[in-house]
C-alpha cells in the first residue's frame, strides 16, 4: 500500500485478493476536522487507521465519504457537512469521483448530495408554514421533499430526528394524499390527516393545518 499525504489530499492504492489494483483519491474535508458530521453514517466499522477506513470505503460502491475517529470508521453514502458537535481527533475524507461531476446538488448552499438513493436534500430549521416552506424551497431551485419511494423514505428516516416534525411535499387533494409532483404512493406508516398539509413525525406521515410553523425538508430533483 502506497500513501502520499498532503494538507488537502489523501492518495491510496487498494489491492484486492486477486492482485487487481483499484486506485481511489480521497480529498480531506478540512472544515470537518474535530467535528461530527451533520449526516448520519450508513455504517460504523472498527478501524485502526485512516488507510484501513478508506480501504473499507474503496470496496463499497455506495460509499462517498468516511470519518475516522479513534478506532472507528464511519461510512457515508453522501457528501458531508459540519455540525456544531465537537469530536476531537475526527478526520473526514470524500471519495473523489463517487458523486457526479459537476454535481447538480448545491453542497455549498447546505444541501447534502446522496449517491444511493440519488438525491439532494436540505433540512431547514426555520419554523415556517407549509406554503412558506414550499416557497423557500422553490427559491433555492427545489421543492418540499417528495418521499414517494421506499428507498428515499427509509434513507431520510435515518437522517432526520424522528420527533422533529418536518414539512414534506404532501397534501390532501380531494380526499387523497398527493405529492406535489402528482404521485400518490406514501411509504411507511401513514396516520390519519387532521388537515391538508403533510409532515413527518415519529417515523410516520401525518397531516395538519398548513399555517402551522415547522422545520422543513427541501430537495432539488436530480
Amino acid at each position: 500500500m502506497i500513501m502520499l499525504i498532503t494538507p488537502f489530499l489523501f492518495f491510496q492504492a487498494v489491492f484486492s485478493m486477486n492482485s487487481v489494483v483499484s486506485r481511489h483519491v480521497y480529498a480531506r474535508l478540512i472544515p470537518l476536522d474535530n467535528l461530527r458530521a451533520s449526516e448520519t453514517p450508513s455504517s460504523i466499522n472498527p478501524s485502526e487507521s485512516m488507510p484501513d477506513c478508506t480501504t473499507v470505503c474503496a470496496w463499497d460502491e455506495a460509499c462517498v465519504a468516511v470519518m475516522h475517529h479513534g478506532d472507528q470508521c464511519s461510512i457515508y453514502r453522501s457528501s458531508l457537512s459540519p455540525s456544531s458537535v465537537s469530536l476531537p481527533g475526527a478526520r473526514c475524507f470524500i471519495k473523489q469521483g463517487a458523486l457526479p461531476h459537476p454535481d447538480p446538488c448545491p453542497v455549498s448552499q447546505g444541501y447534502t448530495s446522496v449517491l444511493s438513493p440519488r438525491m439532494c436534500y436540505k433540512l431547514h430549521m426555520t419554523m415556517l408554514s407549509w406554503t412558506d416552506s414550499q416557497a423557500r424551497c422553490e427559491s433555492e431551485g427545489g421543492r418540499l421533499i417528495i418521499l414517494n419511494t421506499d428507498e428515499k423514505h427509509a434513507y431520510i428516516l435515518t437522517q432526520v430526528a424522528p420527533y422533529l416534525a418536518t414539512h414534506i411535499g404532501l397534501k390532501v387533494d380531494g380526499g387523497s394524499k398527493t405529492w406535489t409532483d402528482g404521485s400518490t404512493y406514501v411509504p411507511g406508516i401513514s396516520h390519519s390527516f387532521t388537515a391538508e398539509c403533510g409532515y413527518m413525525y415519529d417515523l410516520s406521515t401525518r397531516g395538519y393545518y398548513c399555517y402551522w410553523g415547522r422545520p422543513f425538508l427541501c430537495e432539488i430533483p436530480v
